[in-house]
């Protein structure tokens, strides 16, 4: 696309471009480390991740000490050290003939009856006797409090280095995260409740992997090594599958970028790897009348790392726009899922410089009610507005029932939508275990309720293959013969043009044959990516408030402006933190 091959590179080439030596090295970083490499301030430290071509020796490894490195972290999953280096002597370690790549250690963003309806977990449960037990879903986050609500949360690991324990989560996200997965809803079950808030596969077996501390913070060495311990321990612990409900802006591409690096690995280890997609899918902070994704624009090109990375799944946000409350109690939550609607901050594809599509699919991630870290200090703090009252699922009297929840609450974005199909994966894999990663992931897309806007137009890169329905991935056939990679796409040179790589495809006719995924022999209509319009429709993606559109990439409040992601408030700012408390991904919208 062409601010992959234009804008990002330009970018690059003018903020890094001093000499023909600088030009080497920074052929061999990503973009932050190449900013910094450019930098006439080389004060202070930079944290990164070195990719090696082997195992160090000794004296290379001394060589990197005698630089000033101190190396915090060995990453044998993808062949990298994490190393604190002098700013001043980054060129020397980039310049080094062992050295193959270096990345920044940049920090990760932690990107009830919705769930349980809008996903079929519940016809999913009743048709096909599925819970997820003896399934083994690692959550790498910000650890798991051993609640009441989970009766299979196993000992994971801390990669964080405080002395706490996997299962003390000190910021809640993580806890809550894992409820969604498996919640058996053992603190809202019995004669005084009315409503009882179950996760999608309640025996599934969670392994916490903290890598979020106490401040909300996280690093991407960590969340690697991570990963590499569930890759340890898959066959022994049957680890099947990582949720990933956190991630970083992508910095460069996903065949160097190390986190990507890693969870390929995982995914040709065996193992499911579910990713957030991220919320950045709004253009603008305030909507205005007119624009699309309900006045907010949409920002195209804003799915985060790992999300990127073509092999695993990447899930964006729905909303439920009908739910009504029980006439009386005792009754079940209507939702009318047929009215759900796309969260406006859910990430949209393409991403940036691979121009992979995604999401993959979507899945409930609006609002949702899952369980309460006993020791969850940073959310607390920061969502008040979000606290559950008692008399929301219990019948009370007094001012009991406006006591605030000690065992629920409620928080959105891709971080709670990721959850839901992972929970759906471990239904996928206690019902037949021998499902390869690509075939799960086939299933699901292959058997999404395809998805359109209210005006019946479809998204791709909005929607990808569509809303998640457990049941139907249950009963699906579909068996891949090829690795099942997230298509690409690519841009005619000559006419400007963006369509679908044919390389990148998984059948001989579209997607995986001749029912493709969106219609009968193409993408999403006949014979066009998404209908007569095709990709470069009217309200496509040339159209007027679209990627090219006076809003949209290229717009002052787009991509580049200076709002945007390389402006002053952009995705390397000061402000960034490893959790996203941002009022958009906490409390949700109506």
């Amino acid at each position: 696309m062409r601010y992959q091959q234009l804008g990002l590179s330009l970018l690059v080439v003018a903020a890094l471009g001093a000499s023909a030596r600088a030009g080497e090295e920074t052929r061999k970083t990503d973009r932050l480390i190449g900013a910094q490499l450019a930098s006439t301030t080389k004060s202070g430290w930079s944290s990164v991740i070195v990719r090696t071509s082997g195992e160090l020796t000794a004296s290379q490894e001394a060589t990197l000490r005698a630089l000033g490195g101190d190396i915090y972290r060995h990453l044998p999953i993808v062949n990298s050290l994490a190393v604190r280096v002098p700013k001043r002597n980054l060129a020397k370690v980039a310049a080094l003939p062992f050295v193959n790549h270096l990345s920044a250690d940049m920090l990760v963003k932690k990107c009830d009856e919705f769930v349980v309806s809008a996903s079929g977990a519940a016809v999913a449960a009743a048709t096909y006797n599925v819970t997820g037990q003896g399934v083994g879903v690692a959550v790498i986050d910000s650890g798991v409090d051993d609640v009441k609500d989970f009766k299979n949360l196993k000992s994971g690991m801390n990669f964080v280095g405080d002395g706490l324990s996997a299962q003390t989560d000190k910021v809640g996200h993580g806890t809550h995260v894992a409820g969604i997965i498996a919640g058996d809803g053992s603190n809202s079950t019995g004669y005084s409740y009315f409503r009882t808030f179950k996760g999608v596969a309640p025996k599934a077996k969670i392994y916490p992997l903290r890598v979020i501390d106490s401040t909300g913070e996280g690093s991407v060495s960590n969340t690697i090594a991570a990963v590499q311990w569930a890759v340890n321990n898959r066959v022994g612990k049957n680890i099947r599958v990582i949720n990933l409900s956190l991630g970083h802006p992508v910095g460069e591409s996903y065949t160097t970028d190390p986190l990507c690096q890693a969870v390929a690995a995982a995914w040709n280890a065996g193992i499911v790897v579910v990713c957030a997609a991220g919320n950045d899918g709004r253009l603008n902070a305030t909507p205005t009348t007119g624009l699309d994704n309900e006045g907010y624009g949409t920002a195209y090109g804003s799915i985060q790392a790992p999300g990127n990375e073509p092999h695993v799944i990447t899930v964006g946000a729905m909303k439920a726009t009908q739910m009504s409350v029980p006439l009386q109690l005792g009754q079940p939550f209507l939702h009318n899922r047929s009215a759900d609607r796309i969260a406006t901050y859910s990430g949209r594809g393409p991403s940036r410089i691979d121009n992979v599509v995604k999401p993959d699919i979507i899945a409930p991630g609006n609002r949702l009610i899952s369980t309460s870290s006993n020791r969850g200090d940073t959310l607390l703090a920061n969502v008040t507005e979000n606290i559950l009252l008692n008399n929301a699922y219990m019948s009370t009297w007094g001012s009991w029932g406006l006591e605030e929840s000690r065992s629920y609450y409620i928080l959105s974005g891709t971080s709670v939508a990721a959850p839901v199909v992972s929970g759906a994966v471990a239904l996928l894999l206690q019902a037949n275990p021998n499902l390869s990663p690509d075939t799960v992931k086939a299933r699901l897309m292959a058997s999404a309720d395809k998805w359109v806007a209210p005006d019946g137009t479809g998204d791709a890169l909005t929607y990808g293959a569509g809303y998640l329905n457990i049941p139907a991935a249950l009963g699906s056939t579909v068996t891949p013969t090829t690795p099942v990679l997230s298509p690409s796409l690519v841009v005619n040179a000559s006419s400007q043009t963006l369509a679908l790589d044919p390389n990148s495809l998984w059948g001989s006719q579209a997607l995986w044959g001749t029912q493709a995924i969106w219609g009968t022999q193409a993408i999403w209509g006949t014979q066009a990516i998404w209908g007569a319009q095709a990709l470069w429709g009217t309200q496509a993606i040339w159209g007027n408030q679209a990627l090219w559109g006076s809003q949209a990439i290229w717009g002052n409040q787009a991509l580049w402006g200076t709002q945007a992601i390389w402006g002053n408030q952009a995705i390397w700012g000061s402000t960034t933190t490893a959790v996203d408390l941002t009022s958009t991904a906490l409390n949700g919208e109506n």
